[in-house]
């Protein structure tokens, strides 16, 4: 959504709002560095209702016209008010993330194997073989040596590339579907290149961790999921039109518990990536708390 202005928490913008709601004009205002923020989300209105929001505040005679109106003029509020449903033209790198992730899970037959699935593993231990070179990928020093050799020969794509790999239609489903929700409006809001940034900083983490971790035979996209979990709880926190129900955090927080036990094993379901949920986690919050940082390092400088 395209933030319109900013007004003083006393002002009572209820009025304008169902103005707005009358006029067919999805709008959201919530409350922003101790001021109201105004948001629309349609483009090219903003300085009609910049415009409209500056004579309701001032004109005495504006503001009663809209109080005195009848209620049924109103239009109840849309549902894409309560979440902004990313499109492909409005995310275009979620998409592209999806649809590349159902390629790849088609292609190598939901993680069975082949070349391509060795190409996108984070680190290839054919070949590694093939080159004579004595590593044991069941240790740590070994795996650290073989993710140092696969990137000084130039396969810096592995970095980001497991993300792709799925082993199930539940396990692409879920991510999928929290992309879609998580990645998409923040995509919308804030941009292509901060979600681009976002998932390269935490796929890099997070699939790194898992391979010092445990091995390099896994996939998915959880560890993103879980940064733009801690990226979107943090940010509502500061800016709170993002869309983010306090109940995923307390479930992504028992999922990733739970994925330290044997409970999803014996539920058939296998193996947790643990380690790219958890640091997948943390590099969210981390970048969340960068950003938050940048931008209020910005305000002090401009507080215009």
């Amino acid at each position: 959504m395209i933030k319109v202005a900013r007004v003083p928490l006393t002002s009572d913008l209820s009025s304008f709002s169902r103005w707005l709601h009358s006029q067919g004009l999805v709008h959201r205002i919530t409350e922003e560095l101790g001021e109201q923020a105004l948001f629309v989300e349609s483009e090219g209105v903003e300085q009609q209702v910049k415009d409209a929001l500056q004579l309701y505040l001032t004109d005495k005679a504006f503001k009663l016209q809209l109080d005195e109106m009848p209620k049924k003029h109103f239009l109840p509020p849309q549902i894409e008010e309560l979440y902004p449903r990313a499109r492909p033209s409005q995310a275009p790198l979620v998409y592209a993330f999806m649809l590349l992730s159902i390629i790849f899970a088609l292609l190598t037959d939901f993680g069975q194997g082949g070349p391509i699935l060795r190409a996108f593993l984070i680190l290839d231990p054919f070949s590694l073989r093939s080159e004579g070179l004595a590593i044991d990928l069941n240790t740590l020093y070994g795996r650290i040596q073989g993710l140092w050799i696969t990137l000084e020969q130039g396969e810096v794509w592995r970095l980001i590339s497991p993300g792709f790999i799925h082993f199930n239609v539940m396990h692409i489903t879920f991510n999928l579907l929290m992309l879609w929700l998580l990645g998409g409006q923040l995509e919308v809001q804030k941009g292509s290149f901060s979600f681009l940034f976002l998932a390269l900083f935490v796929s890099t983490i997070s699939n790194v961790a898992q391979l010092f971790e445990t091995s390099y035979l896994f996939g998915g996209l959880s560890g993103v999921v879980y940064g733009l979990v801690g990226y979107c709880w943090l940010w509502k926190h500061y800016e709170p039109q993002i869309f983010f129900p306090d109940i995923l955090m307390k479930f992504s927080l028992v999922w990733l518990i739970l994925g330290y036990t044997p409970v999803t094993e014996w539920l058939g379901w296998g193996r947790m990536a643990n380690a790219a949920h958890l640091y997948g986690l943390i590099s969210g919050l981390i970048w969340g708390g960068l950003t938050v940082a940048l931008k209020a390092n910005r305000q002090k400088k401009d507080p215009g």
